[in-house]
């Protein structure tokens, strides 16, 4: 693809929250997209639980840097110290609007409009096209969309059925069953991803309009005891997500290259034909044109961090299991029982057998890493003390 401008362009952010990587295939309509845009199947969240990932989408800052660096945390967002990819935006007037479900999910910062829905009873189709229809009055608008409907079937079927202080059950038991289950609410969002295309298209919008899907984490099945849903743990069936970014009459293609959730704000403000040397010179990702145009060919070192409300070691108040993931290995360290693994997704994409040998330099090599991102983030550990 050669270097365009795309400034005159609107641009919808849409998260399918909780939604699988492993799940993109298994939606028609979503598929249909993803193969006529630049999908990037190997994105990681750097936080996987929506308040935090929300913000680091928002901003491009790792958890610490932004504030919502644990559940506790969630009002805690550096509001006077950070800036914001729609606070960006306006400085190349779009009109900038969010729809979200709860106010804590996601910081008004730079935003014209911020709007709040109930997730257990609002209709999304109605909802986008008649958000659709008002925004469409501007010159030019950002705005970032939560599908929520997954996280809401997974409160009522799982979370609300079985009991959180267990780690212990049947659940875990039977993963068939709670992948069918999972799978069984895609038809519905799916139906929803649709019907926005079809009201950009009513609205004469779908050729000036590029949409971009992404997932703020995803979801367990049962796969780890101890993780009944997500935020616990960061395997990669909850830190693995993707971005599909659809640009009208644009050639699709598929970025393999490892990338991560804080490359969004820099890709965006590109798009926006902004200087991304000025607005984002104190963030840590980069564009994902630098994949587009062939700048770049090789996976970008990603660091997770998080901590649970429940599991063996929950621990709301701060972060205590991080990791390290590249060049398809992963390390992980636990800091409440400090303990550490090491997978070779490669071989084990399911991270079943942990490898970790102190004595392998490999692993001492992405000790260092990890080690490195705890100091320049100033996470209090068990290391540090």
């Amino acid at each position: 693809m050669k270097k365009k401008l795309f400034s005159d362009y609107n641009i919808i952010l849409v998260n399918l929250d909780g939604l699988r990587q492993d799940q993109v295939e298994l939606c028609k309509n979503l598929k249909s997209i993803k193969d006529n845009s630049f999908y990037f199947p190997n994105m990681i969240t750097v936080s996987p639980y929506t308040l935090s990932a929300h913000h680091s989408i928002i901003t491009g800052l790792y958890p610490s840097q932004h504030g919502i660096d644990a559940y506790h945390s969630m009002f805690k967002f550096k509001k006077d110290e950070v800036s914001t990819l729609p606070e960006i935006l306006k400085k190349s007037n779009y009109f900038t609007r969010c729809d979200c479900a709860q106010k804590v999910l996601m910081t008004d910062k730079g935003f014209d409009q911020f709007e709040l829905f109930d997730e257990y009873n609002v209709d999304y189709k109605i909802r986008w096209k008649k958000t659709l229809t008002e925004i469409s009055k501007q010159e030019k608008f950002f705005l970032f969309l939560q599908y929520s409907k997954l996280h809401t079937h997974l409160v009522k079927e799982v979370m609300e059925k079985y009991d959180l202080n267990s780690n212990e059950d049947e659940y875990y038991d039977n993963l068939e069953d709670n992948k069918i289950r999972n799978d069984s609410h895609l038809e519905e969002m799916d139906d929803v991803v649709k019907s926005l295309f079809t009201s950009l298209e009513e609205l004469s919008l779908s050729n000036k309009t590029i949409v971009i899907f992404t997932s703020d984490h995803g979801t367990s099945i049962g796969e780890k005891t101890g993780e009944r849903f997500y935020g616990t743990y960061t395997y990669d069936y909850t830190i693995k997500v993707f971005l599909i970014m659809y640009i009208p009459n644009e050639t699709p293609e598929i970025i393999n290259y490892q990338c991560s959730h804080l490359d969004i704000v820099p890709s965006v403000v590109e798009l926006a034909n902004l200087d991304t040397n000025e607005y984002c010179k104190h963030k840590p990702g980069k564009s994902l044109f630098n994949f587009i145009y062939n700048l770049e060919s090789e996976d970008r070192e990603i660091f997770v961090e998080t901590g649970g409300l429940h599991g063996y070691y929950p621990s709301p108040k701060k972060h205590n299991v991080f990791c390290v993931r590249n060049n398809s290995k992963k390390l992980i360290y636990n800091d409440s029982p400090q303990t550490w693994e090491f997978y070779d997704l490669q071989n084990d994409p399911l991270e079943k057998n942990n490898i970790f040998n102190p004595d392998s330099e490999e692993i001492k090599f992405f000790k260092k890493r990890l080690l490195h991102y705890l100091t320049i983030l100033h996470k209090n550990t068990n290391l540090s003390t």
